[in-house]
């Protein structure tokens, strides 16, 4: 095999400038970049705004509709709330009508007007209405608890769409590459300084490697998309994402999260609540048994005159005495305590996996930082340099920068699986600040 000197473009890492740094233009094209930024449009300035992970999570929070239909509906719970506060609606009878004496002689026109007014029993009316307001209060839970799962969310599709774009940046560098490389070792083979073998094998691996990129190129703007629609479509077009992947926050200790952090959970607070509504359901129901007063006044016009009464009646319960609701309500509080239970026990243990889960990601970020990464680009470097000197044969040398590829990619991987498991950890602990 003859040595040839190449250098394509991306083979050597040191000869490149650090992924996302942009190399400025001269005098005269900073001059052109200017006045062409001045005469861009408002729309297409806008279209470059950048948002932080911050901004999304505050427009999901405002513009998710799942969001929207929750804080809805514990709207709702604190209206009803408001309406059984009041009295219910007294009930007015008028009659009318002829009537004689039994002589027949006198004769006149009769009516009357009856009042009636329910009084709710004051120990279950109190009972009633703190049921109604545990009810309201567990409904805003359910706001927080679904306003997890879209910060999970949004936090998911954040941290996905860095890690394509730096995928892809990674794949486009090595796509160039081997697009430099075929096309010099295309050069040789037609020379006959080469096998025309080498020249094929070059041309698969750099379709290969334009593949990757078409590949990476569709998820990210397929995760892109969804993000806006999962916003309500508010992100402008082209918008960009600030943030990075890197992140050194230590790992929290799991008896920690389990004391200071999983009981303020909306999710069992919001159990928590239900089984309060659910047990002054219940003392109401004991105390439905008790007579409810009944006020009633009537005015009428007889024959021998007008008579006014008042009257102080009870609605007795003697065909429903509401022993059935009453071991129902009891049952109903006994079901959402052992829900309350095992959804704590479920918590505790996604913690606990979750944890895991970064510990092993912290190692495995720690051994490509001090190894991996390392080894890797000095393993391709001296394949490359090999190559040129016709020590190695051209598989060798893509056998190493497949695996300082894929090193790279795999370095990316974890960053990106590290910082989904600290969401999915702050979603099972009930979020909060690392």
């Amino acid at each position: 095999m003859q040595p040839f000197p190449f250098h394509p473009k991306g083979v050597r890492p040191e000869s490149r400038p650090p992924i996302g740094t942009w190399r400025g233009p001269t005098l005269h094209g900073g001059l052109l970049v200017v006045l062409m930024l001045g005469t861009m449009p408002q729309a297409k300035a806008q279209a470059q705004q950048a948002f932080t992970l911050e901004d999304l999570l505050r427009l999901a929070r405002d513009r998710n509709p799942t969001l929207q239909a929750l804080r809805s509906e514990a709207e709702s719970w604190g209206w009803e709330r408001r309406e059984a506060a009041r009295l219910p609606n007294p009930e007015v009878e008028v009659e009318t009508g002829k009537g004689e004496d039994w002589s027949g002689e006198n004769r006149r026109r009769l009516g009357s007007y009856t009042f009636r007014q329910s009084l709710p029993n004051p120990l279950l009316r109190r009972h009633e209405l703190e049921a109604l307001g545990a009810v309201e209060k567990a409904a805003w839970e359910a706001v927080e608890e679904e306003a997890l799962e879209v910060d999970y969310e949004v936090r998911f599709h954040f941290y996905r769409i860095l890690f394509l774009e730096r995928a892809l940046e990674l794949a486009r560098l090595n796509e160039e590459a081997l697009a430099s490389a075929r096309d010099l070792v295309a050069v040789r083979a037609h020379l006959g300084e080469v096998r025309e073998l080498e020249a094929v094998r070059l041309r698969v691996e750099h379709l290969r490697s334009r593949n990757q990129v078409e590949g990476v190129r569709q998820e990210l703007d397929q995760v892109r998309r969804h993000l806006n629609t999962f916003l309500g479509n508010v992100l402008p077009e082209g918008f960009v994402l600030r943030g990075s992947l890197e992140n050194e926050a230590p790992v929290p200790e799991l008896s920690r999260l389990l004391t200071d952090r999983l009981p303020h959970h909306p999710a069992l607070r919001r159990l928590a609540l239900e089984k309060e509504a659910a047990a002054k359901r219940a003392e109401a129901a004991g105390l439905a048994w008790w007579p409810a007063p009944v006020l009633s006044g009537t005015t009428g016009k007889g024959l021998d005159g007008t008579t006014t009464t008042l009257g102080l009646g009870f609605r007795l319960p003697l065909f429903n005495q509401n022993r059935q609701a009453l071991e129902r309500d009891r049952q109903r509080a006994r079901a959402v305590s052992l829900r309350e239970e095992a959804l704590r026990l479920e918590l505790e243990a996604q913690a606990m996996i979750h944890l895991n889960h970064l510990r092993l990601n912290a190692a495995t970020l720690s051994l490509f930082r001090e190894a991996l990464l390392e080894q890797a680009e000095a393993g391709m470097n001296l394949a490359e340099a090999a190559y040129r000197e016709g020590e190695v044969s051209l598989v060798e040398y893509l056998d190493a920068r497949r695996t300082y590829h894929s090193i790279q990619m795999e370095y990316l991987q974890a960053l990106y699986e590290w910082n989904v498991e600290w969401a999915a950890l702050e979603r099972a602990t009930g979020g909060g600040k690392r």
